[in-house]
């Protein structure tokens, strides 16, 4: 199996996995958790930041939330679950933050374009 094929199964599967109801969130969602990891970056006002494997955007909403003058940009290979992160964004009026499809092997960015790079659960998957 070629890396194509190969991240083309991943992404069904995890497309599968977000599509069920809560799963995923029951799966990782724990809001101590969470602030520890927020409070431990180092963030500034004007930062661009890559979350890398978002996912459902665990890391990346609430971090928009704390700062309009962040730029976020969430990225995965899972295209459905993009789609919905960028609908909750406009809902919720998040204007700093997008999420991007990518392929799983080259990240759609210049280099050095952001400040911090953040990914959580998913760095194993690489």
């Amino acid at each position: 199996m070629n890396n194509e094929e190969i991240i083309k199964k991943a992404s069904l599967s995890f497309e599968n996995s977000f599509s069920e109801k809560n799963y995923y969130n029951l799966q990782t969602q724990d809001e101590n958790h969470l602030d520890l990891i927020i409070k431990r970056l180092t963030l500034s006002p004007g930062k661009k930041i890559l979350d890398l494997g978002t996912g459902s955007g665990y890391l990346a909403f609430p971090i928009a939330k704390l700062d309009k003058s962040y730029s976020i940009i969430g990225i995965d290979i899972v295209k459905e679950t993009i789609s919905r992160n960028n609908n909750e964004a406009i809902k919720k009026g998040l204007e700093n933050l997008q999420f991007v499809v990518y392929d799983g092997i080259e990240l759609p960015f210049e280099d050095n374009y952001f400040d911090i790079i953040i990914s959580r659960y998913a760095l194993h998957h690489f």
